[in-house]
Protein backbone atom coordinates (compact mmCIF):
# COMPACT_ATOMS: atom_id res chain seq x y z
CA UNK A 1 0.00 0.00 0.00
CA UNK A 2 2.75 2.37 0.98
CA UNK A 3 4.66 1.53 -2.27
CA UNK A 4 1.57 2.21 -4.34
CA UNK A 5 1.09 5.62 -2.69
CA UNK A 6 4.68 6.61 -3.44
CA UNK A 7 4.34 5.73 -7.14
CA UNK A 8 1.10 7.71 -7.54
CA UNK A 9 2.68 10.74 -5.84
CA UNK A 10 5.68 10.75 -8.26
CA UNK A 11 3.51 10.45 -11.33
CA UNK A 12 1.26 13.29 -10.17
CA UNK A 13 4.24 15.58 -9.48
CA UNK A 14 5.65 14.91 -12.94
CA UNK A 15 2.39 15.75 -14.68
CA UNK A 16 2.01 19.00 -12.72
CA UNK A 17 5.59 20.09 -13.60
CA UNK A 18 5.06 19.43 -17.29
CA UNK A 19 1.91 21.53 -17.33
CA UNK A 20 3.60 24.44 -15.57
CA UNK A 21 6.76 24.66 -17.71
CA UNK A 22 5.31 23.70 -21.11
CA UNK A 23 5.41 26.51 -23.77
CA UNK A 24 2.27 27.82 -25.29
CA UNK A 25 1.43 26.21 -28.63
CA UNK A 26 2.78 28.11 -31.68
CA UNK A 27 0.23 30.17 -33.48
CA UNK A 28 -0.10 29.68 -37.26
CA UNK A 29 1.53 32.54 -39.29
CA UNK A 30 0.61 33.94 -42.66
CA UNK A 31 3.12 34.38 -45.55
CA UNK A 32 3.06 38.14 -45.00
CA UNK A 33 4.08 37.66 -41.35
CA UNK A 34 6.95 35.37 -42.34
CA UNK A 35 8.46 37.84 -44.86
CA UNK A 36 7.92 40.80 -42.54
CA UNK A 37 10.00 39.09 -39.86
CA UNK A 38 12.85 38.28 -42.26
CA UNK A 39 14.53 35.01 -43.11
CA UNK A 40 15.13 32.75 -40.15
CA UNK A 41 18.79 32.18 -39.39
CA UNK A 42 20.00 28.65 -39.78
CA UNK A 43 22.43 26.90 -37.55
CA UNK A 44 25.05 26.69 -40.36
CA UNK A 45 27.12 29.78 -41.12
CA UNK A 46 25.87 31.82 -44.14
CA UNK A 47 27.78 31.58 -47.42
CA UNK A 48 30.54 34.24 -47.69
CA UNK A 49 29.62 37.27 -49.77
CA UNK A 50 31.45 37.67 -53.13
CA UNK A 51 30.41 41.31 -53.44
CA UNK A 52 33.21 43.72 -52.73
CA UNK A 53 32.40 45.94 -49.78
CA UNK A 54 30.02 43.49 -48.11
CA UNK A 55 30.27 42.28 -44.53
CA UNK A 56 33.33 40.27 -43.69
CA UNK A 57 32.43 36.60 -43.46
CA UNK A 58 33.84 34.34 -40.81
CA UNK A 59 36.13 31.96 -42.64
CA UNK A 60 37.68 28.97 -40.93
CA UNK A 61 40.95 29.03 -42.91
CA UNK A 62 43.23 31.29 -45.00
CA UNK A 63 42.91 29.07 -48.05
CA UNK A 64 39.18 29.67 -48.24
CA UNK A 65 39.75 33.40 -47.84
CA UNK A 66 42.15 33.38 -50.81
CA UNK A 67 39.59 31.50 -52.87
CA UNK A 68 36.94 34.07 -52.03
CA UNK A 69 39.27 36.94 -52.99
CA UNK A 70 40.11 35.27 -56.30
CA UNK A 71 36.43 34.82 -57.11
CA UNK A 72 35.60 38.42 -56.23
CA UNK A 73 38.39 39.91 -58.41
CA UNK A 74 37.69 40.74 -62.12
CA UNK A 75 38.44 37.84 -64.46
CA UNK A 76 41.54 38.12 -66.68
CA UNK A 77 40.68 39.02 -70.26
CA UNK A 78 42.54 37.17 -73.02
CA UNK A 79 43.93 39.50 -75.65
CA UNK A 80 44.44 37.52 -78.86
CA UNK A 81 46.72 40.11 -80.42
CA UNK A 82 49.37 39.48 -77.77
CA UNK A 83 50.25 36.12 -79.27
CA UNK A 84 52.14 37.82 -82.07
CA UNK A 85 55.06 38.66 -79.80
CA UNK A 86 57.68 36.00 -79.43
CA UNK A 87 58.97 35.24 -75.96
CA UNK A 88 62.31 36.76 -76.96
CA UNK A 89 60.70 40.08 -77.77
CA UNK A 90 58.54 40.15 -74.67
CA UNK A 91 61.41 39.50 -72.28
CA UNK A 92 64.25 41.34 -73.98
CA UNK A 93 62.80 44.25 -75.92
CA UNK A 94 60.88 47.28 -74.78
CA UNK A 95 60.23 48.09 -78.43
CA UNK A 96 57.93 45.10 -78.86
CA UNK A 97 54.68 46.46 -80.21
CA UNK A 98 51.84 44.00 -80.62
CA UNK A 99 48.92 46.32 -81.06
CA UNK A 100 48.25 44.64 -84.39
CA UNK A 101 49.20 41.02 -84.69
CA UNK A 102 49.33 41.01 -88.47
CA UNK A 103 51.37 44.15 -88.85
CA UNK A 104 53.61 44.59 -85.82
CA UNK A 105 54.96 41.16 -85.08
CA UNK A 106 58.26 41.43 -83.29
CA UNK A 107 61.57 40.14 -84.57
CA UNK A 108 64.88 39.32 -82.99
CA UNK A 109 66.25 42.59 -84.34
CA UNK A 110 63.93 44.57 -82.07
CA UNK A 111 66.47 44.00 -79.31
CA UNK A 112 68.89 46.48 -80.94
CA UNK A 113 67.93 49.70 -79.12
CA UNK A 114 68.71 52.42 -81.66
CA UNK A 115 67.13 51.29 -84.92
CA UNK A 116 64.35 49.36 -83.16
CA UNK A 117 62.87 52.76 -82.30
CA UNK A 118 62.00 53.06 -86.02
CA UNK A 119 60.34 49.72 -86.81
CA UNK A 120 59.66 48.64 -90.38
CA UNK A 121 56.16 48.28 -91.76
CA UNK A 122 55.50 44.63 -90.89
CA UNK A 123 52.33 44.29 -92.94
CA UNK A 124 54.32 43.29 -96.05
CA UNK A 125 56.95 40.99 -94.57
CA UNK A 126 56.75 38.37 -97.31
CA UNK A 127 58.13 40.77 -99.94
CA UNK A 128 61.83 40.47 -100.82
CA UNK A 129 64.06 43.41 -101.71
CA UNK A 130 65.38 43.64 -105.30
CA UNK A 131 69.00 42.52 -105.59
CA UNK A 132 70.59 42.98 -109.03
CA UNK A 133 70.06 46.74 -109.30
CA UNK A 134 70.61 47.71 -105.66
CA UNK A 135 70.98 51.47 -106.21
CA UNK A 136 67.96 52.28 -108.34
CA UNK A 137 65.55 49.34 -107.79
CA UNK A 138 63.73 50.82 -104.80
CA UNK A 139 61.66 48.65 -102.48
CA UNK A 140 58.25 50.38 -102.07
CA UNK A 141 57.89 49.48 -98.38
CA UNK A 142 58.75 51.77 -95.48
CA UNK A 143 61.64 49.86 -93.93
CA UNK A 144 64.35 50.24 -91.34
CA UNK A 145 67.31 48.13 -92.41
CA UNK A 146 71.05 47.82 -92.83
CA UNK A 147 72.19 46.07 -96.01
CA UNK A 148 75.64 45.01 -97.00
CA UNK A 149 76.31 44.71 -100.75
CA UNK A 150 79.09 43.07 -102.71
CA UNK A 151 79.27 43.34 -106.52
CA UNK A 152 81.74 41.65 -108.83
CA UNK A 153 81.25 42.95 -112.38
CA UNK A 154 83.12 41.60 -115.39
CA UNK A 155 83.97 43.99 -118.24
CA UNK A 156 84.06 42.70 -121.83
CA UNK A 157 87.37 42.65 -123.67
CA UNK A 158 85.85 44.65 -126.54
CA UNK A 159 85.06 47.61 -124.30
CA UNK A 160 86.61 50.80 -125.77
CA UNK A 161 89.53 52.33 -123.82
CA UNK A 162 89.12 50.05 -120.78
CA UNK A 163 89.38 46.64 -122.42
CA UNK A 164 88.88 43.47 -120.38
CA UNK A 165 88.68 43.88 -116.63
CA UNK A 166 86.49 43.74 -113.56
CA UNK A 167 84.92 46.03 -110.98
CA UNK A 168 84.28 45.28 -107.31
CA UNK A 169 81.91 47.26 -105.12
CA UNK A 170 81.71 47.05 -101.31
CA UNK A 171 78.74 49.09 -100.15
CA UNK A 172 76.39 49.57 -97.21
CA UNK A 173 72.79 50.73 -97.57
CA UNK A 174 70.67 52.11 -94.75
CA UNK A 175 66.95 52.81 -94.49
CA UNK A 176 65.07 54.41 -91.57
CA UNK A 177 61.27 54.20 -91.45
CA UNK A 178 60.00 57.34 -89.73
CA UNK A 179 56.50 55.84 -89.88
CA UNK A 180 54.60 53.35 -92.02
CA UNK A 181 54.67 55.73 -95.01
CA UNK A 182 57.75 57.98 -94.80
CA UNK A 183 61.34 56.76 -94.74
CA UNK A 184 64.87 58.06 -95.32
CA UNK A 185 67.18 55.94 -97.48
CA UNK A 186 70.88 55.90 -98.33
CA UNK A 187 71.23 53.75 -101.46
CA UNK A 188 74.68 54.52 -102.83
CA UNK A 189 78.06 54.59 -101.08
CA UNK A 190 81.00 52.31 -100.47
CA UNK A 191 84.39 51.51 -101.88
CA UNK A 192 85.25 50.51 -105.47
CA UNK A 193 88.18 48.65 -106.98
CA UNK A 194 88.69 48.65 -110.76
CA UNK A 195 91.11 46.51 -112.71
CA UNK A 196 91.34 46.88 -116.52
CA UNK A 197 93.93 46.34 -119.21
CA UNK A 198 93.41 49.81 -120.62
CA UNK A 199 93.77 52.00 -117.51
CA UNK A 200 95.31 49.61 -114.99
CA UNK A 201 94.24 49.20 -111.40
CA UNK A 202 92.61 51.89 -109.30
CA UNK A 203 90.64 52.22 -106.09
CA UNK A 204 88.46 54.85 -104.50
CA UNK A 205 85.24 55.83 -102.77
CA UNK A 206 81.87 55.85 -104.52
CA UNK A 207 79.48 58.79 -104.61
CA UNK A 208 76.94 58.98 -101.80
CA UNK A 209 73.26 58.74 -102.75
CA UNK A 210 70.52 59.63 -100.26
CA UNK A 211 66.84 60.42 -100.49
CA UNK A 212 63.27 60.18 -99.25
CA UNK A 213 60.54 57.65 -99.92
CA UNK A 214 56.81 58.10 -99.31
CA UNK A 215 54.17 55.38 -99.58
CA UNK A 216 51.35 56.90 -101.62
CA UNK A 217 49.07 53.84 -101.57
CA UNK A 218 49.25 51.25 -98.80
CA UNK A 219 46.65 48.50 -99.27
CA UNK A 220 47.33 45.78 -96.70
CA UNK A 221 44.31 43.65 -97.58
CA UNK A 222 45.32 43.36 -101.23
CA UNK A 223 49.07 43.50 -100.50
CA UNK A 224 49.60 46.46 -102.83
CA UNK A 225 52.00 49.39 -102.47
CA UNK A 226 52.77 52.48 -104.51
CA UNK A 227 55.63 54.72 -103.42
CA UNK A 228 57.37 57.76 -104.78
CA UNK A 229 60.43 59.70 -103.83
CA UNK A 230 63.52 61.67 -104.72
CA UNK A 231 67.18 60.65 -104.59
CA UNK A 232 70.25 62.84 -104.73
CA UNK A 233 73.73 61.56 -105.53
CA UNK A 234 76.61 63.71 -104.36
CA UNK A 235 80.05 64.17 -105.96
CA UNK A 236 82.22 63.05 -103.06
CA UNK A 237 83.63 59.99 -104.85
CA UNK A 238 87.04 59.38 -106.39
CA UNK A 239 87.72 60.17 -110.05
CA UNK A 240 90.08 57.18 -110.20
CA UNK A 241 87.03 54.89 -110.26
CA UNK A 242 84.85 57.23 -112.37
CA UNK A 243 83.11 58.89 -109.43
CA UNK A 244 82.91 62.49 -108.25
CA UNK A 245 82.17 64.05 -111.66
CA UNK A 246 79.45 66.56 -112.41
CA UNK A 247 77.40 68.61 -110.00
CA UNK A 248 75.18 66.00 -108.37
CA UNK A 249 72.50 63.76 -109.84
CA UNK A 250 68.77 64.07 -109.06
CA UNK A 251 66.49 61.07 -109.53
CA UNK A 252 62.72 61.25 -109.02
CA UNK A 253 61.21 57.77 -109.04
CA UNK A 254 58.12 55.61 -108.53
CA UNK A 255 58.01 52.10 -107.12
CA UNK A 256 55.12 49.64 -107.00
CA UNK A 257 54.72 46.32 -105.18
CA UNK A 258 52.00 43.66 -105.47
CA UNK A 259 51.50 40.15 -104.20
CA UNK A 260 50.56 37.80 -107.04
CA UNK A 261 49.46 34.44 -105.72
CA UNK A 262 52.22 33.39 -103.37
CA UNK A 263 54.81 35.46 -105.28
CA UNK A 264 55.63 39.17 -105.20
CA UNK A 265 56.26 41.72 -107.94
CA UNK A 266 58.23 44.94 -107.43
CA UNK A 267 58.77 47.43 -110.26
CA UNK A 268 60.65 50.73 -110.18
CA UNK A 269 61.22 53.49 -112.71
CA UNK A 270 62.89 56.88 -112.54
CA UNK A 271 64.69 59.64 -114.40
CA UNK A 272 68.34 60.63 -113.90
CA UNK A 273 68.72 64.39 -114.14
CA UNK A 274 72.33 65.61 -113.63
CA UNK A 275 73.10 69.00 -112.17
CA UNK A 276 75.78 69.42 -114.87
CA UNK A 277 74.45 67.97 -118.12
CA UNK A 278 77.87 68.30 -119.77
CA UNK A 279 79.58 66.06 -117.21
CA UNK A 280 76.93 63.34 -116.91
CA UNK A 281 74.40 61.71 -119.23
CA UNK A 282 70.64 61.78 -118.76
CA UNK A 283 68.64 58.55 -118.74
CA UNK A 284 65.47 56.71 -117.81
CA UNK A 285 65.82 53.50 -115.87
CA UNK A 286 63.40 50.68 -115.05
CA UNK A 287 63.68 47.56 -112.93
CA UNK A 288 61.31 44.60 -112.47
CA UNK A 289 61.71 42.06 -109.67
CA UNK A 290 59.74 38.87 -108.99
CA UNK A 291 60.24 36.48 -106.08
CA UNK A 292 58.48 33.18 -105.48
CA UNK A 293 58.74 31.00 -102.34
CA UNK A 294 60.28 27.55 -102.72
CA UNK A 295 60.26 26.69 -99.01
CA UNK A 296 59.43 28.63 -95.85
CA UNK A 297 62.90 30.21 -95.92
CA UNK A 298 64.05 29.97 -99.55
CA UNK A 299 62.67 32.05 -102.44
CA UNK A 300 63.62 32.10 -106.10
CA UNK A 301 64.33 35.50 -107.71
CA UNK A 302 64.06 36.70 -111.33
CA UNK A 303 64.79 40.31 -112.31
CA UNK A 304 64.94 42.55 -115.38
CA UNK A 305 66.81 45.88 -115.55
CA UNK A 306 66.99 48.45 -118.30
CA UNK A 307 68.34 51.92 -118.96
CA UNK A 308 67.55 54.22 -121.88
CA UNK A 309 69.87 57.19 -122.44
CA UNK A 310 67.89 60.26 -123.41
CA UNK A 311 70.70 62.85 -123.65
CA UNK A 312 74.47 62.49 -123.95
CA UNK A 313 77.04 64.32 -121.90
CA UNK A 314 80.21 65.95 -123.18
CA UNK A 315 82.86 64.57 -120.82
CA UNK A 316 84.24 61.64 -122.86
CA UNK A 317 84.13 60.94 -126.64
CA UNK A 318 82.63 57.46 -126.18
CA UNK A 319 79.51 55.59 -127.27
CA UNK A 320 79.21 53.52 -124.08
CA UNK A 321 78.05 54.33 -120.55
CA UNK A 322 78.60 52.94 -117.09
CA UNK A 323 75.11 51.72 -116.19
CA UNK A 324 73.77 51.97 -112.65
CA UNK A 325 77.03 52.44 -110.75
CA UNK A 326 79.00 54.75 -113.07
CA UNK A 327 78.02 57.77 -115.16
CA UNK A 328 80.78 58.57 -117.65
CA UNK A 329 79.11 61.53 -119.33
CA UNK A 330 79.82 60.04 -122.78
CA UNK A 331 79.09 62.15 -125.85
CA UNK A 332 77.44 59.54 -128.13
CA UNK A 333 74.96 57.53 -126.06
CA UNK A 334 71.62 59.28 -126.66
CA UNK A 335 69.13 56.62 -127.77
CA UNK A 336 71.19 53.68 -126.49
CA UNK A 337 69.25 50.99 -124.65
CA UNK A 338 70.83 48.36 -122.38
CA UNK A 339 68.73 45.52 -120.91
CA UNK A 340 69.94 42.89 -118.44
CA UNK A 341 68.34 39.99 -116.62
CA UNK A 342 69.26 38.25 -113.38
CA UNK A 343 68.43 35.01 -111.60
CA UNK A 344 69.13 33.94 -108.05
CA UNK A 345 67.66 33.25 -104.63
CA UNK A 346 66.99 34.74 -101.21
CA UNK A 347 67.32 32.81 -97.97
CA UNK A 348 65.82 34.00 -94.66
CA UNK A 349 68.11 33.05 -91.81
CA UNK A 350 65.52 34.21 -89.28
CA UNK A 351 62.83 36.87 -88.87
CA UNK A 352 65.15 39.77 -89.61
CA UNK A 353 68.26 38.37 -91.32
CA UNK A 354 68.41 37.33 -94.95
CA UNK A 355 71.07 36.69 -97.57
CA UNK A 356 70.53 36.90 -101.34
CA UNK A 357 72.59 36.36 -104.46
CA UNK A 358 71.94 36.76 -108.19
CA UNK A 359 73.86 36.42 -111.44
CA UNK A 360 73.16 39.10 -114.04
CA UNK A 361 73.95 39.32 -117.75
CA UNK A 362 72.84 41.50 -120.69
CA UNK A 363 70.11 40.35 -123.09
CA UNK A 364 70.32 43.39 -125.38
CA UNK A 365 72.83 43.90 -128.18
CA UNK A 366 74.60 46.51 -126.11
CA UNK A 367 76.61 45.60 -123.02
CA UNK A 368 78.43 48.81 -122.14
CA UNK A 369 80.53 48.02 -119.05
CA UNK A 370 78.49 45.00 -117.93
CA UNK A 371 79.52 41.69 -119.45
CA UNK A 372 78.25 39.77 -116.40
CA UNK A 373 77.77 40.52 -112.73
CA UNK A 374 77.38 38.70 -109.44
CA UNK A 375 75.61 40.55 -106.62
CA UNK A 376 75.38 39.33 -103.04
CA UNK A 377 73.44 41.13 -100.29
CA UNK A 378 73.13 40.58 -96.55
CA UNK A 379 70.13 42.38 -95.06
CA UNK A 380 69.36 43.11 -91.42
CA UNK A 381 65.77 44.36 -91.15
CA UNK A 382 64.31 45.94 -88.04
Amino acid sequence: MRFTLIVLTAVSWNLIGSAVFAEAPAQPQTIENVFSQGVLELDAAPAPSLIKGGSEPTVPSNSKQELINALSSPPAVYMPEQKCCSSTCVTQSAACNCESCSCNACTLCDRIPLLSKFPSDRCFDDFIMPVSNPVWAIDPRSLTYVRGIFINQMIDSQTPVLGAGDLQVYALQIGIALNERLSVIAVSDGYNTLQTRGVGNSRGWADLGVGLKYVLIRDVENQFLLSGGLLYETTNGSARVFQGNGDGLWTPYLSVGKQIGSGHLIASAGYHLPGDTAEESQSIYYSVHYDHPVTDKLSAIAELNGIVYTKSGQALPLNIEGGDWINLGSSSVAGNNVVTTAFGANYRLNDCLSVAGVWEFPISNRKDLLDSRTTVTFTLQF
